[in-house]
């Protein structure tokens, strides 16, 4: 029995051009690797497609920082859990007001303090940052902020993770 037949899925330009030099990559291979006719004859072609495909990938999708691949993960698992549990969430931002802003300050300062006596904690600089996110009206800086606490976040994890058992 055939296979269902998948719709066609078009790139958008930026996805396209994202794209291209993983493209010219394989083209590469594919003219520069021999293929040999009969059994077994287009098993060098897949080896070269698969290990210079999987370097791109390697360098340039994949994270950078030591465990972010890791973490990454481990939200993923928990996105798809809350996925399954809640549905796709839509809420207003709920940010932005005066008070919000008025405890962002109060978060900066307390935090410079803890660092400035040599008593800060990840806590302390998790509740700095999500503080800002409750202070920010701008969509973009939102974003940023938000971008700025799963960094936190991300270091928060790789400072527990490095450390031995007790």
């Amino acid at each position: 029995m055939p296979e269902p037949a998948t719709p066609e899925r078009t790139l958008d330009p930026d996805q396209t051009a994202a794209l291209a030099p993983l493209a010219a990559l394989i083209a590469d291979t594919v003219r520069s690797t021999p293929i040999h006719l009969g059994p077994g004859g287009t098993d060098r072609l897949t080896a070269e497609l698969t290990v210079r495909a999987s370097a791109w990938i390697g360098r340039n999708v994949l994270p950078r920082t030591p465990g972010l691949a890791a973490l990454a993960v481990d939200i993923d698992q928990e996105r798809q859990r809350q996925i399954a549990k809640y549905g796709e969430q839509r809420h207003q931002d709920g940010t932005g007001n005066v008070e919000d802003q008025k405890s962002a300050e109060s978060a900066r300062a307390w935090c410079h303090a803890a660092f400035g006596s040599g008593y800060g904690t990840w806590a302390d600089v998790l509740a700095k940052v999500v503080a800002q996110v409750n202070a920010e009206r701008d969509r973009a800086r939102l974003r940023a902020a938000l971008v700025q606490v799963a960094a936190v976040c991300a270091a928060w994890v790789a400072d527990i993770d490095s450390r031995k058992p007790r």
